[in-house]
């Protein structure tokens, strides 16, 4: 059993649906810090937030994407750059489901699901939902729930971690019946207050969305939109609803907020539009979307055409079609801008193409227009390593590190570049891919295995021994 929906749910619950008793909403929100840590410190929240993120990767539920991952990096920068979060590292990452949701998970980490961004008609709308989760994490609401006076929000976290452990020992019927115990009974205890840290979040997110230069009115009209479209059906579609309850007088305390804030008629950028369309990809797969595609430009239904026609020529690559693949993305080149993503794609097709030096070419032109795309280089360097020319790769990976030296993708790139030949390097850039992951346990062991293998590297053995005791000194892994 998959434990992605019971995992989506408990992250959303723990900051939506459960909550202990609010402090009175004229409280200094400045002064919740010292509360929040006493009740739940920071370090342990980041704990939480790493091992559910682990576990979620180790699940196949993260969607893996440099381009993607870039997008909502940004984006996610722009409105928590404008946050107040003392000591806190926001991160966030893509879940390929189909439902229209995302959550925030302890320690800053906010997910989104691919049907979230699929179901989104303005970039307005999708920042207006990251504001929101934001709100939550800035608030300390995980922190607050501990404030309750019978222990239920202990019993919710108990249950991700008995949930955790028991599904990386793989019973996953136990961690998904002890998660769903969890929850279960805390939600039967309290749920009223949950409307209370919605409204919160509400107004933070607010102020985070218009300071990121967002129209403030994006958020109620989203929320208006799901809470009409939910009214006409009954699948479980709209897991936003469920985890974030709406209200008539919650959308009316929105529309009212958004009026102290200033029109902005923002157009959607070409980041949006076209990670939409791979993020469709991903989510319904080839066959389901390339009839979508060819069905919306039939009937002229789509945000933009050329977004569009992207879309169709990632489905078609995906399909082994290349020559119908080229002349979709020429026909999206014509109509949009220059953008890596369509330079990408161009490479990415002669590749599959089994034309490597053609690829090769491709990716080097792309990064003298947008040389500080990590996707290009990836793909460049990946090229090169699938040539044998390792020598080359390494060089490129210096290059690319020197700029994004956090950067665990190139990280791999480099351990695969090394291989065998190069025990010493090849454990310590597994071990540095691990690290900016913040998965410091297999970390750890990469960095042990680095220390015990041949070779001489003053620096390098350096730093792989203040890695180790930096992991070891902060307790970044739990102790057991």
């Amino acid at each position: 059993m998959k434990l992605r929906p019971h995992l989506a749910l408990i992250a959303a619950t723990l900051f939506s649906s459960l909550s202990a008793p609010l402090l009175s909403a004229q409280v200094n929100l400045p002064s919740l810090g010292t509360v929040a840590e006493t009740a739940l410190p920071q370090a342990e929240e980041n704990r939480i937030g790493r091992e559910i993120l682990h576990s979620l990767r180790n699940e196949g539920d993260v969607i893996d994407d440099a381009e993607v991952n870039a997008y909502l990096a940004d984006l996610g920068g722009r409105l928590s750059g404008n946050a107040i979060a003392p000591g806190m590292t926001f991160s966030f990452f893509a879940v390929n489901d189909r439902t229209i949701n995302a959550f925030a998970l302890p320690g800053g980490v906010v997910g989104v699901h691919s049907g979230l961004l699929l179901t989104a008609q303005s970039e307005g709308e999708l920042a207006s939902v990251l504001a929101h989760e934001i709100g939550h994490v800035t608030q300390r609401h995980l922190a607050r729930m501990q404030e309750g006076e019978n222990g239920r929000q202990l019993l919710v976290l108990a249950a991700v971690l008995a949930g955790l452990l028991a599904g990386r020992s793989g019973n996953g019927d136990v961690a998904a019946g002890m998660m769903n115990a969890g929850v279960g009974l805390a939600a039967s205890q309290q749920l009223s207050y949950s409307r209370d840290f919605e409204r919160e979040a509400d107004r933070m997110g607010m102020q985070y969305l218009a300071a990121a230069g967002f129209d403030a009115r994006n958020m109620a009209q989203f929320f208006e939109r799901l809470q009409q479209a939910s009214r006409h059906s009954d699948n479980n579609a709209f897991g936003f609803l469920r985890t974030h309850p709406l209200t008539g007088e919650r959308i009316s305390e929105a529309q009212g907020r958004a009026q102290g804030y200033p029109l902005r008629m923002r157009a959607d950028s070409l980041d949006f539009l076209l990670m939409r369309e791979k993020l469709r990809l991903v989510t319904y797969g080839a066959a389901e979307t390339e009839q979508y595609y060819q069905a919306a430009l039939a009937a002229g239904r789509f945000l933009n055409r050329g977004a569009t026609e992207y879309g169709l020529a990632r489905t078609l690559l995906q399909l082994a079609r290349y020559k119908e693949a080229q002349q979709a993305l020429l026909r999206a080149q014509a109509l949009l801008p220059a953008h890596p993503a369509l330079l990408l794609l161009a490479g990415d097709i002669q590749r599959a193409a089994a034309n490597l030096d053609g690829a090769l070419a491709s990716y080097q032109q792309a990064l003298q227009q947008f040389p500080s795309n990590n996707a290009l280089w990836q793909a460049k360097i990946d090229t090169l390593l699938q040539m044998k020319r390792d020598g080359d790769a390494r060089k490129d990976i210096d290059a690319a590190l020197k700029r994004s030296p956090d950067n665990a993708a190139l990280w791999r790139l480099a351990a695969r570049s090394y291989g065998e030949r190069d025990p010493l390097r090849y454990h310590a850039a597994l071990g540095h891919a691990f690290y900016f992951e913040q998965q410091f346990e297999p970390a750890q062991v990469q960095y042990q295995l680095a220390s015990q293998a041949r070779g001489d590297d003053f620096y390098l053995r350096s730093t792989i021994e203040a890695r180790l005791r930096e992991i070891d000194e902060r307790q970044l892994i739990k102790p057991r």
